[in-house]
């Protein structure tokens, strides 16, 4: 597959990259391992170079090869010890305890070097901001080429649009996170794992409140450009309380992709019209959000597939939380 998303399932909306099996239900980790594709391992094996007809071994160099079709996917001190896929899930499972059908998508990216899970947490149903309903998400990214450690963290996504909402400081570590990184065995972090993610329903509460409040207050127009200066960055040294126009931070091409947040604000966003949220701070963040979750565009020969890493590992994530602290300052 030409495509950076590799193989995937998916249960509800199709995705924005239109790639990936549809399934009928939510899936237990058994079946999500298998339909993502997911059911094959990863294991070291030494590198070889030659010098002068010699086959060298480099001693401080290993491949993380996949055992179905001997792809590389890294280069690793020989301490990496990877995280199998099948383990992930049952570390997923163990955190949330529970073995039930909730895994609402799984695949993995460039070539199986990145793999992700999310899943649903079963509970009292969906939070209200003013009528507006947020599920809450459990997301697990790993990597086997060592650029990224196993992260777990709760992830609230807007119903009405699939936005999947990050609330958190720019640069804290963050309660609702777990990171582990690839030393020694996963299973023996599980402990620790389910006594931080044991702070959900005090991280869902708190968001969940402060969701409502900014709900409650009306975002004036004169301080849509300061917020979105704060979200996406300025250009050169303006000062985001200096910004008054959208001209005054960003570049031509930018300024478009500004606007069109703005329109996504003022009513052009999915279910950013209704009356009990339309023109709010809650309505400002979920503008920003669904530009970054669908309407950013992306260059190159598949410009959609960079999006999933964007949403949730990169630049996308960076954006929702700077715009989350602005307006709760």
């Amino acid at each position: 597959m030409a495509h950076e998303v590799e193989q995937m399932f998916y249960y509800g909306e199709e995705p924005w990259h239109h790639l990936g099996k549809k399934v009928e239900h939510a899936l237990t980790a058994e079946e999500a391992i298998v339909e993502a594709g997911l059911d094959w391992e990863v294991v070291t094996a030494p590198i070889y170079h030659n010098w002068g007809g010699t086959r060298v071994k480099i001693e401080d160099r290993t491949a993380v090869r996949r055992t179905t079709d001997g792809n590389v996917l890294g280069i690793m001190t020989p301490h990496y010890v990877p995280v199998q896929n099948k383990d992930a899930f049952k570390f997923f499972d163990s955190v949330t305890g529970t073995g039930e059908a909730k895994y609402h998508t799984a695949g993995s990216l460039r070539n199986g070097r990145r793999v992700w899970m999310l899943a649903k947490l079963n509970g009292k149903g969906p939070m209200s901001i003013k009528g507006d309903a947020v599920d809450k998400y459990l997301l697990l990214m790993n990597g086997h080429d060592g650029q990224v450690a196993l992260k777990m963290f709760f992830t609230p996504v807007r119903v009405v649009c699939m936005n999947t909402l990050t609330a958190a400081d720019v640069g804290a570590r963050r309660v609702e996170t777990f990171y582990a990184k690839h030393q020694g065995n996963i299973a023996g972090r599980m402990d620790q794992a389910r006594e931080i993610l044991g702070m959900t329903i005090k991280f869902f509460g708190a968001f969940e409140e402060q969701a409502n409040r900014l709900a409650t207050l009306q975002l004036p127009p004169a301080e849509l450009p300061k917020l979105l200066a704060a979200a996406f960055g300025t250009t050169g040294a303006m000062r985001v309380e200096d910004v008054v126009n959208l001209s005054d931070f960003t570049s031509t091409r930018k300024e478009h992709e500004m606007e069109r947040v703005q329109a996504l604000f003022e009513g052009a966003g999915k279910g950013l019209d209704n009356p009990a949220i339309k023109g709010t701070k809650w309505a400002a963040y979920n503008a920003i959000v669904e530009h970054c979750d669908y309407e950013k565009q992306f260059r190159g020969k598949q410009p959609e597939d960079n999006r999933l890493e964007y949403m949730w590992l990169g630049g996308g994530q960076q954006v929702k939380a700077r715009a989350w602290a602005y307006l709760n300052k």
